[in-house]
């Protein structure tokens, strides 16, 4: 028996035991076996040794605060990808605890008092939610993970309040945008993307004194991408903004200004970006100005913002599909002719309507269209013709 201190980590599935409830004993052992492939790679490539399972629940150990909650907020970005390709009840959702303290390894198990803090924290946590100890918090590099305080709380079996944190989410500018931005999930290379049916051709891990197989040294090393990774491509302005710190994005994209000017494409972009995000907070912003800039970053030949307007074309908000074609549009950019046709593609123009009374009826309580539509198709036609082309 040996003791060192370590960074606990406690995961919990939702639903589980109502979920255990009314499958069969082979719908069951698929989801486990879901669960586990979803979960033990990102773990294992962060560098954290599974103790045991317990039903749904891992206890995991990792020596690195930092990486250990790198893996946390990993493993939900990839429970949030897996949960876009299948339907709702397939969903595996679970909630995340970590404490940091001296801990006794022995035989295979772990004991000691940062196990139970965490599985007093994990009760405080939601599904898709990561939750920590102050502990972990004076020790972790706060410069690659956002945090929230959640204050001091009175958990059961402990005799004074302890002062908790969590992982704060991103902001989510589009569904299926990752909840943390892929701060842990985008050091990663080589994991297969989260679709039920290849997890389930994965060959079963081994276990061995009821610890998973650790991955060696090389293979860490092979997995782990450094700052080229997706999250640390990204301009520092807009990494501020997915965390939701609008006021060091403001700093940040003050200082690409300065450096630029304000006609350059990215800053166009980026200030388009944080627009869009003061407005989406209530915090002063407009989306006519957001998607304005746009329009001039595209004409700028910025692809960022033509990939965001496109985006935004695909919205199931009509106000925000027409400024995206109109963006485009006034964009007059040849490259915007793609997602113009997309926009106008899934709304097609509607049939004339048939005699007086359709007419009557139409103009009186419109057909339920949009109309970004039909701003896209005027939209095409005129880039079309300024540019001596036929809009397809």
């Amino acid at each position: 028996m040996r003791t060192e201190s370590r960074v606990v980590m406690l995961t919990d599935m939702k639903g589980f035991t109502a979920a255990t409830s009314r499958q069969t004993r082979e719908e069951n052992a698929r989801m486990m076996r879901l669960h586990d492939a979803l979960l033990s790679p990102v773990i294992a490539v962060f560098g954290g040794q599974q103790i045991k399972s317990i039903g749904d629940a891992y206890l995991v150990v990792f020596a690195a605060p930092t990486e250990a909650l790198l893996c946390a907020a990993a493993i939900q970005d990839r429970l949030a990808d897996h949960a876009h390709r299948v339907v709702e009840s397939e969903r595996i959702e679970v909630r995340i605890a970590l404490a940091l303290g001296d801990v006794r390894l022995d035989r295979g198990d772990v004991f000691g008092e940062a196990v139970n803090l965490a599985s007093r924290i994990e009760a405080e946590a939601e599904s898709g939610e990561v939750w920590f100890s102050e502990s972990l918090y004076w020790t972790l590099d706060r410069s690659r993970i956002p945090v929230e305080e959640m204050g001091w709380r009175s958990l059961p079996g402990l005799k004074e309040e302890v002062r908790l944190f969590r992982v704060a989410r991103a902001i989510q500018a589009e569904p299926g945008d990752p909840p943390y931005a892929h701060i842990g999930l985008g050091l990663v290379s080589g994991l297969a993307a989260p679709e039920p049916d290849r997890l389930l051709r994965r060959r079963p891990r081994t276990r061995t004194g009821g610890a998973l197989m650790r991955v060696t040294a090389v293979a860490l090393a092979l997995l782990v991408v450094g700052a080229a990774g997706w999250w640390f491509s990204l301009p520092a302005a807009e990494r501020w903004v997915r965390l939701g710190n609008l006021e060091a994005a403001r700093e940040e994209l003050d200082s690409l200004i300065a450096r630029r000017g304000t006609d350059d494409g990215e800053v166009l972009y980026l200030r388009g970006l944080l627009e869009l995000a003061r407005s989406d907070a209530g915090a002063g912003g407009t989306q006519r100005a957001a998607f304005n800039d746009w329009s001039r970053a595209v004409a700028a030949g910025n692809r960022a913002a033509l990939a965001a307007l496109a985006s935004q074309g695909r919205s199931p908000e009509c106000v925000r599909r027409r400024l995206a074609a109109r963006a485009l549009g006034e964009s007059r950019s040849r490259e915007a002719l793609g997602p113009l046709e997309d926009i106008a593609r899934a709304e097609p123009p509607a049939p004339e309507p048939i005699g007086a009374i359709e007419r009557i009826k139409r103009a009186v309580a419109g057909d339920g269209r949009c109309g970004a539509g039909d701003l896209a198709r005027e939209a095409a036609d005129a880039i079309s013709a300024s540019r001596g082309t036929r809009a397809r």
